[in-house]
């Protein structure tokens, strides 16, 4: 993975995970802190905060969309599994209709994101195509959501043209090159 790219998937966890922490739902702060900085034993960590988190509860839904997130990048961006990552990516988005996450949040675009980065490593273009897709309208969702807060719903705009880039560069994979420059002539 470009480190450009690992660096927004760094950047994205810590933000949910800033996020989360702050709604009382963080995750295990040695992973976190492993995943911030890259560290190879964040993979051990996150997988032990899993297995707590699915021996928890099974009310406990967003320790487990937490857990399963930041093993999914710890797979993903340290371990550099992206095969591996998918699992807990699909757990995680199972998860995010039964639980308090909103279909126009940072946490369910998100979720979808880092799915989406799993495929485009593995060279799955229809699927990341789909799941970024899915990022992007649930970014031009929380826009909309954030009217009254101006400097969150800019961070969204930011966001989206990230996936909007990442997007473009599927499509351009795809052969789809007029739809790749329209998306990012898009703002």
């Amino acid at each position: 993975m470009p480190l450009s790219r690992a660096r927004v998937i760094f950047s994205l966890a810590a933000f949910l995970f800033s996020l989360l922490a702050a709604q009382g739902q963080d995750g295990d702060p040695t992973c976190t802190k492993l995943l911030q900085v890259g560290d190879a034993g964040a993979v051990a960590a996150c997988k032990a905060q899993l297995d707590a988190a699915e021996n928890g509860p099974p009310t406990e839904r967003m320790s487990r969309i937490v857990a399963d997130d930041e093993y999914g990048v710890a797979l993903l961006a340290v371990g550099h599994q992206p095969k591996q990552s998918l699992e807990p990516f699909d757990r995680e988005i199972g998860l995010l209709p039964g639980s308090t996450v909103k279909p126009d949040s940072l946490q369910w675009a998100v979720a979808f994101w880092h799915r989406a980065t799993a495929y485009q490593q593995l060279h799955q273009w229809e699927q990341a195509a789909g799941d970024l897709k899915t990022a992007e309208d649930t970014f031009t969702d929380a826009i909309a959501a954030a009217d009254t807060d101006a400097a969150l719903a800019e961070h969204f705009r930011q966001l989206r043209q990230q996936v909007r880039k990442q997007h473009a560069e599927v499509l351009d994979r795809q052969g789809k090159h007029s739809e790749a420059q329209k998306l990012l002539a898009t703002q």
